[in-house]
């Protein structure tokens, strides 16, 4: 089947991603298929979905857009983005319909040990991967009342935390569940939802991820 000019151009964006990362010996986040196949260069080492206003090195940027635009549509950032000697970092952003998460971690500095760096990135792609797959299971099982969206904050610079975010509910008011244990307390949550319990409340985020 040949491929339309538009479907050629998103299939280099996501060829171009996929060979970014191999390249910096990196497993490439676990963007969904759909997303995947649409993501275009948007910077010199990003890519995205959609057009977006701000580079992805502007973690806020996202995170106050999430909160104050919650019907935003479905896109993914990924890549490589920073300033000076030592403030790079690997993106992965995700927001979907129930969720919206935000990973940045530090990659490419020039003071940067690569190899804990990159054991680190692993792990939470792999974490983010799991993630993505019990909240498909709790959906599947019709356990996310419509509307709700789990919010994941995961940043080694600025910082961390998780919550629950409900239709129509004020998500710049919404607490957030501590940064400390973050991704075992996400996975347990979401199994517990699973099997049936009331999702969690929240509280004051507590700096960068660990």
């Amino acid at each position: 089947m040949n491929l339309s000019a538009n479907e050629a151009e998103r299939d280099t964006g996501a060829s171009s991603a996929l060979t970014l990362f191999a390249d910096e010996g990196l497993p490439f986040p676990p963007v969904p298929t759909a997303l995947a196949s649409a993501l275009q260069v948007q910077g010199r080492a990003w890519f995205a979905t959609r057009p977006v206003a701000s580079s992805p090195y502007d973690f806020h940027h996202f995170l106050d857009e999430v909160e104050t635009q919650p019907d935003v549509a479905d896109y993914a950032v990924v890549g490589f983005d920073g300033h000076g000697t030592n403030s790079w970092a690997v993106h992965f952003y995700l927001v979907g319909q129930g969720l919206a998460l935000f990973i940045k971690l530090p990659w490419g500095g020039a003071y940067l040990e690569p190899e804990p760096a990159r054991a680190h990135i692993t792990e939470v792609f792999d974490w983010a991967a799991a993630l993505l797959s019990h909240l498909q299971r709790a959906e599947s099982a019709g356990k996310i009342p419509p509307g709700m969206r789990l919010h994941v904050a995961a940043s080694r610079f600025d910082y961390a935390g998780w919550r629950w975010v409900a239709a129509g509910q004020n998500a710049a008011e919404t607490p957030w569940n501590p940064a400390g244990g973050m991704r075992a307390a996400v996975l347990q949550e979401l199994e517990a939802v699973i099997t049936g319990r009331a999702l969690a409340g929240g509280s004051t985020p507590q700096g960068p991820m660990t």
